[in-house]
């Protein structure tokens, strides 16, 4: 189950939870700023922000399932 909440002002603020009773081999991941994203379908990304969030990393690679970058 999930809960949101929204606030707006100024800006615009959103913050969800994510409950589920098994793990998933989540953990904290930080990925540096500029560090290329080779996708399957699209090309890959080689200019980015830093990011930090809850990650599954797959062959070294993180699948982000919640994060925020270093703009904010």
């Amino acid at each position: 189950m999930c809960t949101s909440i929204l606030y707006n002002s100024n800006e615009h603020y959103f913050g969800r939870n994510l409950d589920y009773e098994i793990a998933y081999g989540q953990k904290i991941v930080i990925t540096p700023r500029n560090y290329e994203f080779d996708f399957h379908d699209l090309p890959s990304q080689k200019t980015h922000y830093a990011m930090i969030g809850v990650s599954v990393v797959d062959d070294n690679y993180p699948l982000y399932c919640d994060a925020i970058n270093e703009a904010g």
